[in-house]
């Protein structure tokens, strides 16, 4: 019996011992499963801090503020706007040398302000304004060939090798032996700014021509905002002009509607042409012609 009461209390004594010999032996597994569990939940230091070159910041960051696609025609506007900007201090300054000043009460009036030369003939200037490559010459050598019903003196180009007006072309057209009509294109190329606006000085109308392809869009948008500063809001308010969006044969050619938001031509005489076919050109001109002649003379 005592043997059997001492056997057990070294059992017992065993049991109460156990956990501290386990323990031992447990002790680094613990450890190691402590020292894991951050990296288990919590994501990698790499991926936070240090991208690789797989996940750089500005791949990701556009998918952020990714917007839908726009209505055609205004891509290309709004996908390069640094295009867009046109020096306005410089371009007013160009327009002051030039001596576009606001207009005066005269100017306003019908037949209070005429050009006439030494026989007497009014003579009343149109300007062709818009981008480069547009269609200003092509339209201009078409109506000098083509508008029979009005003389015409000889047609006056000043182009580079490559067909582009290098600062102006010019016809004189007659409307019965009182009325002379100087008809001028001007270099639509960005560095041409001096040359072109210094043909705006004068002018008694106008025709805007743009280019209807959504890959000139800058362009046309370019020209419209330098010639409302070269102008001023004044003429442009009252001038005659008429607006022209040519190429309209092609088959990128942007919506007639959606151009004139764009360039904020809305409420102006509007015609869709194709300069190298004539199409629309005399009605156009006609508009001009008689829009403008009423405006300085009266009748």
């Amino acid at each position: 019996m005592y043997l059997f009461r001492r056997l057990a209390s070294r059992l017992r004594g065993k049991e109460k011992e156990e956990p501290e010999v386990e323990s031992a032996p447990d002790a680094p597994p613990l450890k190691h499963e402590v020292s894991m569990a951050p990296r288990e939940t919590t994501p990698p230091k790499a991926v936070e801090v240090e991208p690789g070159e797989p996940f750089t910041a500005p791949r990701e960051t556009p998918r952020v503020g990714k917007r839908e696609p726009l209505p055609t025609g205004t891509l290309i506007a709004s996908t390069a706007t640094t295009e867009l900007r046109i020096d306005e201090e410089a371009t007013s300054n160009i327009a002051r040398a030039a001596r576009i000043r606001p207009q005066s009460v005269a100017e306003i009036v019908a037949g209070e302000d005429l050009k006439r030369d030494e026989e007497g003939r009014i003579h009343i200037k149109i300007v062709f304004y818009g981008p480069s490559l547009s269609g200003k010459t092509t339209a201009l050598r078409w109506l000098f060939a083509n508008v029979r019903a009005l003389a015409k003196g000889k047609i006056v180009e000043i182009s580079d090798e490559l067909g582009r007006t290098t600062y102006f072309d010019f016809i004189p057209v007659s409307a019965g032996e009182k009325v002379i009509f100087d008809v001028f294109t001007v270099a639509g190329q960005r560095r041409h700014a001096t040359q072109r606006i210094n043909v705006l000085r004068g002018v008694d109308g106008m025709i805007f021509m743009a280019d209807s392809t959504a890959e000139q869009m800058n362009e046309n948008l370019a020209s419209i905002q330098e010639l409302r500063i070269a102008l001023g809001t004044d003429r442009m308010g009252t001038l005659p002009i008429v607006v022209s969006l040519n190429k309209r044969d092609l088959p990128n050619a942007l919506p007639v509607d959606r151009m004139l938001q764009m360039l904020d031509l809305e409420g102006y005489p509007v015609f869709a042409t194709i300069a190298t076919e004539g199409k629309n050109l005399l009605r156009m001109f006609q508009r001009i012609l008689r829009d403008s002649l009423i405006f300085k003379v009266g009748v």
